[in-house]
C-alpha cells in the first residue's frame, strides 16, 4: 500500500493545505518537518505519523530509509516549497524506483529551469511577454548600457540564503548602486519594474513527463498592494484554448511530472507579463480543493493511472475567493486600509480560508496562540 509523505522545509499554510486534502480524501499523509516555529502541519488531526528533523537533508534520508518500498509499490512525495523541491530533483536517480514525487526526469533538470534566466528563455520561446531582464554582477557594479528605470533587482534561483533579501525597486543608477552594496551573490537579475494592474496565478498539474496538463484555476487579486504579494484572490477556471497551448508547452518541454503554478503580472499597457513558475504545490492549493479539483490527489491518482484522471474539470461559482486571512488582516485592518467590522464581512464571504480551512482547526487555533505570544514578547 502506498504511503502518502508530506514534506516540510518550512511549517506554514502552505503543506497544511496538502495535509487537508489528503485527509478530508479519507488519507491519513506522514508528515516530515523541518524543526520551526509555528507549528502547523504537525498540529493537524488528519497526520497519521509525526517526523520532526533538523534539516531538509535529514528529512529525505529519513523518508529514504523508512518508507521506500521494494515490491515496485510507490509511495508519494509531496511538498510545498522550493528547497525540497531541488532536494528531490537533485536525488532523482535513489528516488525514482520507490517514490512519486515532483520531477523532470533526470537529477538537475528542475533546478536548471528555476534559473530565472532559462525558464524568461522558454518563456520568450512560447510567446509570453517578459519584462526588459538583464544578468549582471553587482559586486562589480555592472550597469547595462541599455537599461530602463525603475528596475527591480532579483536573486536567479528562487532558493538559498539571499532570494528573498535581495528584491529592491531602484528608481535611478544612485539607488541600484546602493542596493547592489547590500547583494552578496555573484550574480543577479535587473528586470525591468512592471507597475501592475493585476497578478494572475495559474495552478494546475502535469504527468506523464509534461505530455499530459491539467490546468485547474487562475487566480486574481480582489485589491492592490503596491510592490506587496496580496493575500486575497479571486478564483475562476481557465478556458482560453491559446493560453492553455502556451502554457501546456513549456510544461511539456521541461517535461515535468508534478504540481505547479504559473506567475504573470498585468501592466497598464493591459499585457500580460511572465514572471515565473512555482514548480511545486502553492498557497493556493487549498482552493483547488474546495473548488473541487483538489490538485495533489488528482496529480497522485493520475501519476498512477499515467493521463490525467478522468472528469478532472469542475465548474466553479462565479465570485468564489480564497484569502490567507492571518495575512490579509495585517495587511489592510492593522496597516489602517480596513475596518476590523467591514475586513469581518469579507472574511465570512470567503469559500477557501488558507489557515482556518474548514473542518481541521487546530493548527489555526495554535498560528493564532503563536502571534498572539509573540505579540507579547515584542512587547
Amino acid at each position: 500500500m502506498s504511503e502518502y509523505i508530506v514534506f516540510v522545509c518550512k511549517d506554514h499554510y502552505n503543506p497544511l493545505g496538502i495535509v487537508r486534502t489528503l485527509g478530508e480524501a479519507g488519507i491519513k499523509p506522514v508528515a516530515v518537518v523541518v524543526k520551526s516555529d509555528p507549528q502547523l502541519v504537525i498540529k493537524s488531526k488528519y497526520v497519521k505519523t509525526k517526523h520532526v528533523v533538523n534539516s531538509p537533508e535529514e528529512g529525505l534520508e529519513l523518508i529514504i530509509s523508512k518508507y521506500a518500498k521494494e515490491n515496485g509499490d510507490k509511495s508519494f512525495i509531496v511538498t510545498g516549497d522550493d528547497v525540497t523541491v531541488q532536494l528531490m530533483d537533485k536525488n532523482y536517480d535513489r528516488l525514482k524506483d520507490s517514490f512519486y514525487f515532483y520531477n523532470a526526469g533526470e537529477a538537475g533538470r528542475i533546478r536548471h529551469y528555476m534559473n530565472k534566466d532559462v525558464l524568461n528563455a522558454l518563456a520568450v520561446k512560447h510567446g509570453f511577454n517578459i519584462p526588459k531582464t538583464w544578468k549582471v554582477r553587482p559586486r562589480e557594479c555592472e550597469i547595462p548600457e541599455d537599461i530602463i528605470y525603475p528596475v527591480m533587482t532579483k536573486a536567479i534561483h528562487s532558493f538559498g540564503k539571499e532570494w528573498k533579501n535581495i528584491v529592491f525597486i531602484c528608481n535611478d543608477e544612485k539607488e541600484l548602486k546602493e542596493a547592489y552594496k547590500k547583494i552578496k551573490s555573484e550574480f543577479i537579475l535587473l528586470q525591468q519594474y512592471i507597475e501592475k494592474t493585476d497578478e494572475y496565478g495559474y495552478e494546475g498539474f502535469s504527468v506523464n513527463h509534461g505530455k499530459d496538463v491539467f490546468i485547474s484555476m487562475r487566480t486574481s487579486q480582489v485589491y492592490m498592494l503596491p510592490d506587496k504579494y496580496t493575500p486575497y484572490w479571486y478564483v475562476n477556471n481557465v478556458d482560453d484554448k491559446e493560453l492553455i497551448k502556451q502554457l501546456s508547452g513549456m510544461i511539456e518541454e521541461i517535461g515535468l511530472e508534478g504540481i505547479w503554478e504559473y506567475e504573470f503580472l498585468v501592466g497598464k499597457d493591459g499585457k500580460m507579463y511572465f514572471m515565473e513558475i512555482n514548480f511545486r504545490n502553492t498557497v493556493i492549493g487549498w482552493a483547488t480543493t474546495v473548488a473541487g479539483m483538489p490538485n495533489i490527489t488528482l496529480w497522485c491518482k493520475s501519476m498512477q493511472e499515467g493521463h490525467i484522471a478522468d472528469n478532472c474539470y469542475k465548474k466553479i461559482p462565479e465570485g468564489f475567493t480564497t484569502m490567507a486571512e492571518c495575512f490579509d488582516y495585517d495587511a489592510r485592518v492593522k496597516a489602517g486600509l480596513l475596518s476590523h467590522k467591514e475586513w469581518m464581512k469579507q472574511y465570512k464571504s470567503v469559500d477557501a480560508k488558507l489557515y482556518k480551512g474548514r473542518k481541521d482547526f487546530r493548527p489555526f487555533f495554535s498560528f493564532m496562540w503563536y502571534k498572539l505570544t509573540r505579540m507579547k514578547l515584542d512587547h
